[in-house]
């Protein structure tokens, strides 16, 4: 078998047998983002943007007020976090990788319980607090 490689826009393309290959800089594999340098970063924004996509197509029962936050959070588990964390277990994560996730986590979270009322003010829930209505 002789193996020959080209450089054209600076990817390489493979020669095998006179078959071309053309070299290309990401693609998608069974579902998972591979890139040329294989950096995981890649893959993961592409997750966290599919669980987007994923809770804004769901955003009726989301806003519901018919819909218990116990259901939202249910579907929160068994939907859109599925879609943003399947196959993670393989993913080499850095920190700004586990930061992303769950800045990504608990903006979701946020959506589903909504802001609070102190002192006449609205404001966001609070880390800590998004933390203790998990656990429950």
């Amino acid at each position: 078998m002789k193996i020959n490689g080209t450089v054209t826009n600076l990817e390489q393309d493979l020669v095998i047998n006179g078959q071309i290959f053309e070299g290309v800089q990401n693609f998608t594999y069974l579902g998972a983002l591979i890139n040329s340098k294989n950096l995981i970063s890649v893959e993961i924004k592409s997750r966290i943007a599919g669980g987007n996509r994923c809770f804004y197509s769901l955003r009726q029962i989301f806003r519901s007020r018919a819909t218990s936050k116990a259901v939202k959070i249910k579907i929160h588990k068994k939907m859109v976090k599925r879609v943003a964390v399947f196959g993670s277990e393989m993913w080499a994560k850095t920190k700004m990788d586990i930061k992303r996730l769950g800045t990504w986590k608990r903006e979701i979270l946020r959506r589903i319980h909504g802001p609070v009322v102190e002192q006449g003010i609205w404001r966001i829930k609070s880390t800590h607090i998004l933390g203790e209505l998990q656990e429950i």
